[in-house]
């Protein structure tokens, strides 16, 4: 099977039964009047972390044991007026924010929680308000956590009232969870960030209205660099890394393209379809489009369904959660591995 970024195109293949077999293994056990919402997984599968909807009332939970064993973690205060917003988790660190209401560019605040320390979540950070007493608008917020350091980007006002939204900065924070410390590593026009390994990276618009382009810092926040692979990489919000293996959308978020360190060039996985929740977990790339979420398969160029219609996933290592919405409309989730699962391949 090739493993060097030739140009054989990938192929659609059912999803075989070994697949299916993990997918059961891993499914989520939620209360019988209880749906529960996979944010975030731990990098080795053991974990998830989950939003818990149970009689109008949601919370944040720590699973272990496919849900069997669970720990509380936050409590919405009024999930009818905000509530949860995304998360990551990096298998003791868990980074998460809670949105003030579900317009677009409402305030939020970002927390932090120690796994092994427990307790209350501690905030970090919040959305800067300007002048005119309204948010400055930033970014969709989309934290990131690993190895003990949270990044996030979010937008700074000039100090003035009639700031023009093309004129607002962005700041990529760099934050030390273990020690409380912010580290701001760049100011400019940038989408979420997000750690690759052990660089950390986010789409930039070096000028107004023109394409965006991947940057980096090591995760001590100095310069850093990108491969020289990635040069032409369209830098788009749906762009994602191991540190080893890319994977990223083009001009309007449509083809998916991926490479991976000793490949001569990157590859296109699918094309038409605009795509989102692009993730990596090892040999396994995830994403969503309109339909469903599917999963590409590096070693045997191929890719299959995860959901049997419009689904989601997060990934953190070589943990994958896929979830979609079940007939009695509770969620269905379910987590795998790419550690040691079969080759995804096609047929001869």
């Amino acid at each position: 099977m090739p493993q060097d970024g030739s140009d054989k195109p990938f192929c659609k293949v059912d999803t075989p039964a070994a697949w299916k077999q993990a997918q059961t293994a891993g499914m989520l056990q939620a209360a019988q009047d209880e749906s529960l919402d996979p944010m975030a997984v731990a990098p080795d599968g053991s974990s998830v972390i989950a939003a818990s909807r149970r009689d109008g009332r949601v919370t944040l939970v720590w699973l272990r044991d496919q849900g069997r064993e669970r720990t509380t973690i936050y409590t919405v205060a009024n999930s009818g007026q905000g509530g949860l917003g995304l998360a990551d988790f990096d298998g003791r660190w868990l980074v998460f924010d809670v949105v003030a209401s579900n317009d677009v560019g409402s305030k939020w605040e970002l927390f932090a929680w120690d796994s092994r320390a427990g307790g209350a979540p501690k905030s970090i950070a919040k959305t800067q308000v300007g002048p005119d007493g309204n948010p400055v608008p930033g970014p969709f917020m989309y934290p990131w956590v690993n190895d003990g350091k949270a990044t996030w980007v979010q937008g700074v006002s000039d100090g003035t009232k009639d700031q023009k939204l093309t004129d607002v900065q962005r700041q990529v924070h760099l934050y030390d969870l273990a020690s409380a410390t912010d580290k701001i590593v760049h100011t400019g026009r940038m989408a979420p960030s997000f750690f690759a390994g052990d660089t950390l990276v986010w789409p930039e618009a070096f000028a107004i209205d023109t394409p965006t382009k991947l940057t980096a810092v090591t995760a001590q926040g100095t310069p850093g660099s990108l491969p020289a692979a990635l040069a032409a990489a369209d830098g788009s919000p749906a762009s994602a890394s191991d540190g080893t293996t890319w994977a990223w959308t083009g001009v309007g978020n449509k083809n998916l393209y991926a490479w991976r360190a000793g490949w001569p060039a990157p590859v296109m996985v699918v094309e038409g379809a605009p795509i989102d929740w692009v993730h990596v977990a090892g040999d396994v790339i995830t994403w969503t489009d309109s339909t469903a979420t599917w999963a590409a398969d590096l070693r045997g160029r191929a890719y299959t369904q995860m959901t049997p219609q419009y689904g989601g996933t997060n990934s953190h290592g070589t943990a994958v959660v896929v979830s979609y919405t079940g007939p009695d409309k509770r969620s269905v989730s379910y987590v795998f591995t790419s550690a040691g699962l079969a080759p995804l391949s096609c047929p001869q």
